[in-house]
């Protein structure tokens, strides 16, 4: 209902008859008129029930505590003339719903008549029939007037309690849920805003005005998104009960005159609106709250992000029904005995600003801070070099990929996502191969790490089935797997077993490769000390020429497999002049860091027999070729390396999609040669622990159900032809290659004498980023396109056409 309506009114079909109540009826109390006397004779002959009344504070029912001589006191409750049936019976048949749901949690139960019902209709002096219905008791003290239980634990016991009784209800229906009409019902908040002219104080009634604006246009659109179901929504201090030797322990809530169907997010409200004289911070008792709710009921993106603006809402629908109600017959009711924390902590609330309260919620819930929400939804500026400073002085002046670092809050799919809302085709990150945070790979990791999360020192069948899944499809000599946490462990590890096994500790690479961070696999990356002068090379490591096809001694030569791969006889004889013998040949089959180089066909395989003449072994590493990336599952298999020329495989990155994950795949004579070596013990605390696992199971999930490698090769084909269209136009596009989705584009500034044009590609990338692309580089002048499997035609386009477009403001 929008503020021009001027007799706002609910109107509601109950029980087949259409029910009429205006908002200002509804700010009428119209209490039952019983006395005492009357009770007592209908409760004794309703129920059989006698004892002590004692008449309970309650907002439209006449509500009475019966104390009996055997301890088991129940309360009666007669209601307001007006309120419909719909009313008790979703009560009654809520409270059994949530007996079966949650036995233990603390609730009232229903006692039924003497003649077996819920329920009783009586009737009144006057003639007005009213319901009457009889619940157990609950001990216990009121929050609201215990000043002890004004702390950060009760709050989030509360929110916890609420959450659990949120959680019960989850799946229950009736009828009149969406019926109940009151005036707390925060979805019905604009029936209330003429209300606000009853506000005395002008700036407390333009703040007012101003919050229930900015629920029609933000506030109630975006609670209808969020999880709706029958809620309690009346949840607050008043009717929330603590244990009188501990405060901090809620031990009951009371009052269901006011469920109804809602966003949950109107249970987190109501429970996070009651303040004591001293509390200063609402955000704080609203995250205090939040969290205990998230902790039983897991909360969505969407209902964290709402409930700064839903409380505040609450908190004005208060303020506006206490104001309406003063000098009214229902001033003076002690329904609510101290209102004017609502418009000193709405105030407060207000002031403290959605940026911070959005931010503090998601921290204290653990979500991922993605920066502050404005009006619209969108994310609001922040203080980006605060941000830089905070990071430089807790992590150090570490690499960023830009010069000025991206600020990334979220991803998904193919694209990531700033703090300020921008969103970044990703070109470059090959860690999440089928594409980013993939609901399916998430959700394996949440259940598993709900279970169980171990190491492999125990039995445990993920790890077991995964490691059969990865062997497979493998020859028989690569049929066991050793699983650490990154690609770098696994490179490292697969080179001390190598050199254990062999007597040798020397290492063959090709020449600018990358295999780690560790000192033994740095020591095998000459990209990080092949410009340091020779006599500070690492004495057991040799490069072998990299077989570029391109601009290479042999690039035209038909015997270029042969003559490249000869440098491999070099290379070993220079390692035994310096008195190591090759333990490996080390090979990222992607060639990724050496320039994305398509080796000529069947070099590999005369390099591995080299090696293994030798007395080496090869390692293929697949931690950037594996899982599809290369057009079939394995880098090696498409590059032409045979199986019977590789002792180990090693993977990383895409494994897990982001989770970390490593593997070492050999042959189990291998394994069990090195185990009973001098190694006899080879473990990783958490190495293939059990959400690794699922994680990695996860990932062959989607390549297999997607049909990822088939599709993405395809699609991989498409991106080449577009660059190879746009070489015909940009003389700077020297050279396009890669297989599957792995692609370079090596860029010249002479065609003919293939000149690198190094200051070009870096302002490319500066140039793509500007447009929203992420890509990176492999050499000074060879971008390197490493998108997820899941891209499409789509997406080729946007690169192509961005890249035509930098490629042009360049000339």
């Amino acid at each position: 209902m929008c503020s021009s309506d001027v007799a706002a009114a609910s109107s509601v079909l109950i029980f087949g008859f259409r029910y009429r109540m205006s908002t200002d009826a509804l700010l009428l109390r119209n209490l039952p008129n019983f006395s005492l006397d009357a009770t007592r004779r209908v409760v004794a002959a309703r129920y059989g029930i006698e004892g002590t009344y004692r008449q309970l504070a309650s907002e439209r029912d006449l509500s009475w505590r019966i104390e009996r001589a055997d301890g088991r006191d129940v309360v009666v409750k007669i209601s307001n003339a007006s309120e419909p049936e719909g009313v008790v019976d979703m009560q009654v048949k809520a409270l059994n719903h949530i007996f079966e749901r949650d036995p233990a949690l603390p609730v009232p139960r229903v006692v039924p008549s003497l003649s077996g019902e819920p329920y009783e209709w009586i009737g009144d002096e006057r003639g007005s029939r009213h319901m009457m219905r009889v619940l157990t008791f609950l001990p216990g003290k009121v929050m609201e007037q215990v000043e002890e239980a004004f702390c950060a634990r009760t709050r989030f016991n509360i929110g916890a309690m609420v959450g659990r009784l949120a959680y019960a209800l989850r799946d229950f229906f009736h009828p009149y849920a969406g019926s109940n009409a009151h005036l707390w019902d925060i979805s019905r908040a604009a029936a209330l805003r003429p209300q606000i002219a009853k506000i005395s104080d002008a700036s407390l009634r333009q703040l007012c005005e101003e919050i229930f604006e900015r629920a029609e246009r933000f506030t109630l659109p975006q609670l209808l998104k969020t999880r709706r179901q029958v809620v309690h929504q009346d949840s607050h201090g008043g009717n929330i009960l603590v244990d009188p030797n501990d405060s901090t322990s809620p031990v009951g809530i009371i009052d269901f005159g006011d469920m109804g169907h809602n966003s949950i997010v109107a249970d987190i409200a109501t429970a996070s609106e009651t303040f004591s004289s001293h509390d200063d911070d609402p955000i704080a008792y609203l995250c205090d709250v939040t969290s205990g709710f998230d902790s039983t009921y897991p909360l969505e993106d969407i209902e964290i992000d709402l409930l700064f603006d839903a409380l505040l809402l609450r908190l004005a629908m208060a303020t506006v029904i206490v104001a309406a109600r003063e000098g009214s017959d229902e001033s003076g009711i002690p329904h609510i005995e101290n209102a004017s924390h609502y418009p000193r902590m709405m105030e407060l609330l207000s002031r403290q600003g959605r940026a911070q309260a959005v931010r503090r919620l998601r921290q204290a819930c653990r979500f991922p801070v993605y920066g502050a929400l404005s009006d619209d939804g969108g994310h609001l500026a922040y203080d980006y070099e605060a941000l830089r400073r905070e990071r430089e002085a807790h992590l150090g002046p570490i690499w960023h990929f830009y010069k000025k670092p991206l600020h990334l809050v979220r991803a998904h799919g193919a694209w990531m996502y700033a703090a300020d809302g921008t969103a970044y085709l990703d070109v470059y990150n090959n860690v999440p191969q089928i594409g980013h945070c993939h609901p399916h790979v998430a959700k394996a990791i949440y259940r598993q790490a709900s279970a169980l999360n171990t190491n492999t020192r125990y039995m445990c069948d993920v790890a077991v089935e995964y490691a059969a899944r990865l062997t497979a499809d493998l020859p028989d000599h690569l049929d066991t797997c050793i699983f650490v946490n990154s690609g770098s462990e696994a490179n490292d590890l697969a080179m001390q077993i190598a050199m254990s096994l062999s007597r040798q500790d020397g290492g063959l690479i090709i020449d600018q490769a990358y295999h780690g961070c560790t000192e033994l696999t740095t020591a095998l990356s000459n990209e990080s000390w092949r410009h340091l002068p020779a006599d500070e090379h690492p004495k057991r490591i040799e490069t072998l020429m990299a077989p570029d096809m391109y601009r290479g001694p042999f690039a035209n030569d038909p015997q270029a497999a042969e003559k490249y791969a000869a440098d491999a006889d070099r290379a070993i004889a220079t390692l035994r002049e310096r008195g190591h013998g090759p333990a490996a040949f080390m090979v990222d089959t992607a060639l990724c860091s050496s320039g994305v180089l398509r080796a000529p066909e069947n070099y590999f395989n005369l390099v591995a027999e080299k090696v293994r003449s030798a007395g080496g072994f090869v390692i293929a590493d697949e931690v950037q070729a594996g899982c599809g990336r290369m057009g079939t599952f394995w880098g090696f298999t498409a590059n032409g390396l045979k199986d019977d020329n590789i002792d180990f495989i090693t993977m990383g990155k895409p494994v897990g999609n982001g989770h970390p994950l490593g593997v070492v795949i050999l042959g189990s004579a291998l394994m069990n040669r090195f185990l009973n070596g001098t190694y006899p013990l080879l473990f990783s605390t958490f190495g293939g622990n059990t959400v690794a696992c699922a994680a990695g199971m996860a990932v062959l999930d989607v390549i297999e159900r997607e049909d990822l490698i088939k599709r993405s090769a395809a699609i991989g084909d498409y991106l080449r032809q577009g660059l190879r269209r746009l070489a015909e136009r940009h003389a700077i596009i020297g050279d396009v290659r890669g297989l599957g989705m792995m692609t370079g584009v090596e860029l010249v500034t002479d065609r003919q004498t293939k000149q690198p044009a190094i200051a070009q590609t870096e302002r490319l990338i500066d140039g793509m980023l500007a447009r929203n692309i992420l890509i990176g580089k492999s050499t000074p002048n060879t971008l390197k396109l490493r998108p997820p499997l899941i891209w499409s035609r789509d997406e080729v386009d946007i690169f192509v056409n961005a890249f035509d477009d930098s490629l042009r403001r360049q000339q």
